[in-house]
């Protein structure tokens, strides 16, 4: 018989509702331990659903490790055009700087013939301004071929 929920309870009673009420605890965090394990073995069980994620896993990494590389390509080739500029720009100074002291050079030594030529004698003049024009043509020339080199 069940107890009349009208009538008075007596001591008895309470423990019994106090044991009813534990067991329905004990059964509700029994189906939900069963409904995990059985989602877990559900799991499990779907090897191709597995396969996929790991598939997935595994190309996500490839592509993040793809991007990072390609990234670090990126920086490197641009440190590698900037080193490049800074020393073509060197070596462009450094060629204008040769080719302006030997047109200095060239422009002493034309200096030189010339006035050689002035002090020697007149038949000397012309056998050396001739000599001077020669040497400021190839002096000249020398300058210009480096120059374009």
């Amino acid at each position: 018989m069940s107890p009349d929920r009208s009538t008075p309870r007596t001591g008895d009673e309470t423990t019994t509702d106090s044991t009813t009420e534990r067991i329905e605890h004990d059964i509700e965090q029994t189906r939900e331990q069963l409904a995990d394990t059985v989602e877990a073995l559900a799991y499990k069980a779907d090897v191709p659903a597995r396969a996929r994620e790991r598939a997935t896993a595994v190309k996500e990494r490839a592509a993040g490790t793809a991007s990072h590389a390609a990234q670090v390509a990126r920086e490197r080739a641009d440190q590698a055009t900037h080193v490049a500029r800074e020393r073509a720009d060197q070596a462009a100074q450094v060629a204008r700087e040769r080719a302006d002291q030997a047109a200095q050079v060239a422009r002493e030594r034309a200096d030189q013939a010339v006035h050689a030529a002035q002090e020697a004698p007149p038949r000397t003049r012309a056998v050396a301004g001739a000599a001077a024009v020669l040497a400021a043509v190839g002096t000249v020339w020398l300058v210009v071929r480096r120059r374009r080199s």
